[in-house]
Parts: structure tokens; sequence; C-alpha cells
């Protein structure tokens, strides 16, 4: 007769119909002489009464709002129709008094048999306690857990999300790493035996929550410490979604040393907007470097190396010319080595053709390091001026099967066949962990249900969109959007029509961005649109006039069509307000527009 449900060790004739039975002895709504009757209808309690014959003798009015059921059809009736059992039929009086009669009943049921009259809709679902009453009959009580169900089911879906994501961490090859700057130690990592930055571990003894400025210990290398320390004092003042690479060696208890190579990037900062939280991943490249030593002492290994690697290598000269490829570049870049060899090298080194910036949400497309050929000529002169060791970069390659494929280049300086110093480049396909890391930071910045740009991504974005509106000049604006009556459309149609409107606002913001701007989901049913480049009241009024008229649009959910709206907030600075401020005007904003009663927008 349900979803679930379970017998209680009541006997016919006592507990809860003994006590709530004859208090219900007449059809909603009660009689002046029925006190009981009375207290139960004030009290909001579902209550029915089945007599003994067989009908449904009496309801409070709790019980037919719930139910949808129609008070004239109370009196008399054998079948519940709201008793959602199924494709058969709702199960009669008679049946349910004789299920009773071995001890109290309880149940989850399905509103379905409703047609969706009462207030939960077709999606509702209430549990039933069933309670003979000593003179005869039966009692039921009624409470909607709608809610609460699905909210066991969303919290069940959250475990499996995390557990995905964990199985995902615990599986890569790399240390991905969580430091807090602010206490100078490591919080978190996928794996052990990884110094990284000379940091001690949390619940290391040795660890100060007091030293904000910690520095690294005797565990990096005396020759890199001057490094690291570079890179923590870079990490404390970087800009939103810099990333700082360092490449270090740490010497263990046996005097062992290994290579380490970080990439990091702050995540948290505190109110003073000191950063306070850096996230990372930390790969072991010992073995790599100690192969390029290894080729450098020996030519004849060097060679045999060279051709037969599994990795893809190029010797180029000083003056950047390529001199040798192996077969597995070949095989990597699908090229002839006659296509490679006398090339400039910094076709390899340098930006792909046309390339310009690092494509993510926020960031300025006009420079990027890591794409600039100035920076690889300045990297490779420092190997030569023994500055450093070993220079470590990533770009992509086009490839004629029409496939995009990321690369790690590892370049040290060498000889050639004849002796002059020379560059050698190792090239390895790190594709599948560049996707890794995309997925993880995607997920870590995004809104998981509609795709959107979380709070924390839209809040460095705005961050980045006011810094640019200062040096250049002009606007930058927040629309602070707020969908009206969004409850109850999770009330009436269920979260899941809930969702699916969600995701059609996201998708009709998403149709309005310009070039720069940014949408992002800050939590429930509330959207922030950062727009830059918006040079007065007039270019404002226009945007948000385009935002309240996209969103005031019939959406088709399924089993009904909803035409939702929305107050909308709008602020613009020239850049004399920072992030918080310009939030805080829209947000300001917004609550005007629904005090002027909502589908409408205000500016501050």
């Amino acid at each position: 007769m349900g979803t679930t449900g379970t017998r209680a060790g009541t006997r016919a004739g006592t507990g809860l119909g003994a006590d709530l039975g004859a208090g219900l002895v007449a059809p909603s709504p009660q009689p002046a002489g029925d006190p009981w009757g009375q207290a139960l209808d004030r009290a909001g309690v579902a209550l029915a009464r089945l007599d003994p014959a067989g009908h449904l003798a009496a309801a409070t009015t709790a019980y037919l709002r719930l139910t949808g059921t129609d008070p004239a059809t109370v009196p008399g009736a054998r079948v519940l129709p709201w008793w959602g059992s199924g494709p058969g039929p709702a199960p009669s009086v008679s049946a349910l008094l004789q299920a009773v009669a071995g001890g109290d009943l309880e149940v989850d049921v399905s509103l379905t048999g409703a047609g969706g009259r009462g207030p939960l809709g077709p999606a509702g679902l209430v549990h039933v306690r069933l309670s003979a009453v000593p003179a005869g009959g039966a009692v039921l009580l009624l409470r909607d857990v709608s809610a609460e169900r699905a909210e066991q089911v969303e919290r069940r879906a959250l475990r499996t999300r995390l557990a995905q994501q964990e199985a995902v961490i615990s599986a890569s090859p790399d240390t991905i790493y969580r430091l807090h700057l602010g206490r100078g130690h490591v919080e978190w990592t996928n794996t052990d035996g990884t110094c990284l930055f000379g940091l001690p571990a949390a619940g290391d003894p040795t660890a100060d929550p007091a030293a904000a400025d910690a520095v690294p210990s005797d565990a990096v290398h005396p020759d890199d410490l001057p490094g690291v320390q570079r890179a923590l004092q870079t990490l404390r003042g970087a800009e939103p979604g810099q990333i700082v690479e360092c490449t270090y060696r740490v010497v263990d208890g046996w005097g062992q040393e290994r290579w380490i190579h970080t990439r990091s990037t702050v995540t948290d900062r505190d109110e003073t907007g000191r950063a306070e939280h850096v996230v990372g991943i930390a790969q072991d490249l010992t073995e790599t470097i100690t192969t390029i030593n290894a080729l450098a002492g020996s030519e004849r290994r060097f060679h045999e190396v060279f051709a037969r690697g599994p990795v893809g290598m190029v010797l180029f000269s000083l003056e950047g010319w390529i001199s040798e490829v192996n077969e597995a570049l070949c095989t990597f870049l699908q090229r002839d080595a006659a296509d490679l060899v006398g090339a400039p090298a910094l076709d390899l080194l340098g930006p792909p053709a046309g390339e310009r910036g690092s494509g993510r949400e926020g960031e300025d497309p006009g420079h990027d390091p890591d794409h600039d050929p100035l920076q690889a000529r300045a990297q490779l002169q420092a190997l030569v001026e023994g500055a450093v060791e070993v220079v470590q970069r990533e770009r992509c390659f086009d490839l004629p099967d029409g496939r995009r494929v990321w690369a790690q280049l590892t370049v040290s300086l060498t000889s050639s066949s004849t002796g002059e110093p020379a560059f050698l480049a190792f090239v390895e396909d790190v594709t599948a962990r560049r996707r890794e890391a995309e997925q993880l930071e995607h997920a870590a910045l995004h809104d998981p249900l509609t795709g959107l740009p979380n709070r924390a991504k839209a809040q460095d974005h705005l961050v980045t969109a006011l810094a640019r509106t200062r040096r250049r000049g002009g606007g930058c604006a927040v629309l602070f959007v707020d969908l009206d009556h969004f409850k109850d459309v999770n009330d009436t149609l269920g979260h899941a029509a809930g969702d699916d409107l969600l995701r059609d606002v996201a998708d009709r913001l998403r149709s309005l961005l310009r070039t720069g701007d940014l949408a992002a989901r800050i939590g429930g049913d509330e959207f922030v649109l950062v727009c830059e480049d918006v040079a007065d009241a007039q270019a404002l009024s226009a945007i948000a006039d385009r935002v309240c008229a996209r969103i005031t649009i019939p959406v088709d959910l399924g089993a009904r069509t909803v035409t939702v709206s929305a107050s909308v907030g709008a602020a613009r600075t020239d850049g004399t307000w920072d992030a918080e401020e310009l939030l805080r005007e829209a947000d300001r904003a917004m609550y005007r527009a629904k005090a002027a009663g909502r589908a409408c927008w205000r500016a501050a």
C-alpha cells in the first residue's frame, strides 16, 4: 500500500487509536460539542476516522487540505482516492481495517492518487500511521515527509559525489596539497613522504600556530632555499588566479636528495585580503632530472636513450635551431623528423600560433607568462648562465588529426655530439593529467547544478574586473538577480522541477553575456552578473532591462509551464568601490526591487 512500511506492536484498542479516536466523531468541521475534534482541527493535525463498517467517518481540516479531499465526499466513503498504491486502484477502507487488525501500521504513501489537488501536488509523500480504536474502526494520522525524504536523497547523492572526488584525488600520481600560509604549515595532502616547501604538517610538534611568516626548514636543500622563500613570499602577495611555480630539492633523513616541482594558487584570503590558504599539485621530478644528468655524462648512452626513449626528446643549439629529434617526439606530434630538424626551437617551446592567454574565465587574455616567447628566451638564457639547472613549462599542440594535446617540456643544458653546449628538452604527454587538474579546478569553482561559476569564482572575477576598470577607465557593474516566488515552484512541483527551472534561468543568463562578462550562481535562487565596460547609467539600464525581459518568459517544466520573474538590483562603479561594496550596493538595490512589487529592477 505504499513505498515503505513498518508494523508496531500495539494491540487493537490501545495506543494512538485509543487516545485520538474518541475525539473525532463527525465529519469536518467538527460540531460544537466535540472538543477533541475542535482541538485537533486547531492544532492542524491531519487525522481521519474509519468506522467498523468500512466507511470513512470523519476527517480534520488538515487531512482534507493535505490530501486534496472534497469535504462532501468524506461521510460514507469506502476508498481513499489520494492513496497512491501504484497502477492498481486505491485501497478500500475495509482492506485497511483488516491490515490494522494485527497492530498499528506505519507506511510512506505517495499522493499520486490525489491527482495533484493537494498542496504537495502529485509528487507529494506522506507518512501514514493506522491505529485501531477500542469501539471498532481505526484512525489515520498523516504527516508530510516530502521534504524530509528529498533531503535524505540529496544527502546520499552528496556523499556519492564526495566519494567520487576522493577516489579521483587518491588515484592521482601527483601530490595534491593544501597549505595554511597564515599558520605556516601543511594542512592536508593526498600522499605522504614529500616535503612541501619545507613546512611542517599541521599536527607536527614543530608547527607554530602563530607563525604567520614561517620559513622553510632545513629539509630544503640550502642552494634552493632562497627560491622556496621567494615562492612563499610571491604566494602571500599573489593576484587572484595567479599560478606560482617552484622547483627545488629536499633532503631526507638519509641524506638523499629529491627534486620537487610545485604549482600553487591562493584559494582563500582573510578579512584584510591577505592570502591564507593555498592549494596545488606537487610532482617528484627526481627521476626526470636524474635521467637528464645521466645523459649529460655519457654521450653513447645519451644517443641510445635519445633514439629509443619512450618520451619525446629534442636537441637544439644555443642559437635556437633544432638539430635532433627522436621517434617518440615524431609519434607524439604526428610529424616527420625532416619537418622538425632545422626549424626554430621556439616552435616547440613558445606559444602555439595565434594563442594568447590561458583561456580561463575572468583572466586577462592579453598576457600569460607561460605563453610568452620573451619569457621562453629568458628561461633558456638562465640555463646558459647557470642561474637554474632545469626549466619546465607546459604548452598545447594541435595535431594533424584534429586533437589538442598538452605536453610538459623539461629543458636542461647538455652537449651535442660535437661536444658543444646545447639544450635538451623532454616532451612528455600530460594531456590526461592536465584534464584531471582542470576538472578538479572546475569542480571547486563552479556550481554543480547549473555549471555556472560559484560565489568564490565570481568574487575573484569581480576583483580582476575592477582592477582592469581602474587601469583602463569606464565602468564595472554588478546585477544581483533573485528569482521571485521560487519556493512556490519547489513546494508545488517538487525539487526536481525547481532544479530544472534554475538550469533554464542559468542558460538564459549565459545567453546575455558579452565578451568579458560573467554570470554566477551564488546560492539558492540567487544569481550575479558581472559586466565590464558599462559606460554610464543608461548602459546599465539597458543591461538590466534585458535581464528582466529574458527571465520573464514561460518555462516548460514538463508537468506545467511556469512564468518566472526576478527582482534585480544593479550597481555600477568607475573603480571607486571595491568588490564587497559593489556587491553590497547591488544586494540593497535588489531588496528595493522586491519592495517595489518584484518583477522589476532598481539601481543603487
